[in-house]
């Protein structure tokens, strides 16, 4: 079996509940989504193929000729989906980015995104596997954080005060002075948005959604019964919304 096909049945096993299982009559493995080996395979192997998974450890054995992905073959799915940035992309997702270079060009890269916190936001379930969080809580969380974030930095990373103006306009004072504004203003907005909370709930937001503690880290630090974290951190984000559509 070619490496392409390969690379496309691990990237069909990167699926929740996703199985590697000996197909009746043994004359390979299929790629069972969910684990239901009464459906048709999504993908097939080839025996040798799964040997070598397994002893490379892309594959783990979860029972007798019964395989699943394993924290390395996650690792390697991610490289193989992101190219050039693959060994990056198997520790962070990757976002595109503006940024401007020392000739005072805009071009863009690709790089970690840094808002993580938002992707764990935005997975948490309830006992039905629905999202916790709203789209207007998340959205709160999401307006919130990109301010902070705004507040702590000048212009983009990558950006050059030193660059040389191009036109009156356009001087490097100039283009200081609007950054550091913008900062200023990004500032008033986070500490306001915070001051509409009240305090027990401005602590959770600030530790899960600024400092990016985790509900369980929130629980150790407030002295909470577990799973109240998530519950507390629901009511600050709807109140944080709110505020935001007042």
């Amino acid at each position: 079996m070619s490496g392409r096909a390969v690379e496309r049945a691990l990237a069909r096993l990167a699926a929740p509940g996703a199985v590697v299982a000996q197909e009746r009559g043994g004359a390979g493995y299929g790629v069972f989504p969910a684990g239901d080996r009464r459906r048709r395979p999504v993908a097939r192997l080839r025996a040798d193929d799964v040997r070598l998974l397994a002893s490379t450890g892309a594959l783990e054995a979860a029972a007798d000729n019964l395989f699943v992905l394993s924290a390395a073959g996650r690792a390697r799915v991610a490289r193989e989906a992101a190219g050039g940035e693959g060994f990056l992309a198997q520790h962070a997702p990757l976002e595109q980015r503006a940024v401007v270079d020392a000739e005072g060009d805009l071009r863009h890269v690709r790089g970690v995104v840094r808002n993580t916190v938002l992707i764990k936001l935005s997975a948490l379930r309830d006992g039905a596997g629905a999202p916790w969080l709203s789209e207007l809580e998340l959205a709160a969380a999401q307006r919130l954080r990109s301010d902070w974030e705004a507040s702590q930095g000048g212009l983009t990373r990558g950006s050059d005060w030193r660059a040389p103006p191009i036109g009156g306009a356009r001087g490097a004072s100039n283009v200081q002075e609007r950054a550091m504004a913008a900062r200023c203003d990004a500032r008033r907005r986070v500490a306001d948005a915070l001051d509409a909370l009240a305090q027990p709930l401005r602590r959770v937001v600030e530790r899960v959604c600024l400092n990016e503690d985790g509900l369980e880290t929130l629980e150790r630090a407030e002295g909470w019964p577990a799973r109240s974290g998530k519950l507390a951190l629901k009511l600050g984000l709807a109140q944080l919304a709110r505020a935001f559509a007042a």
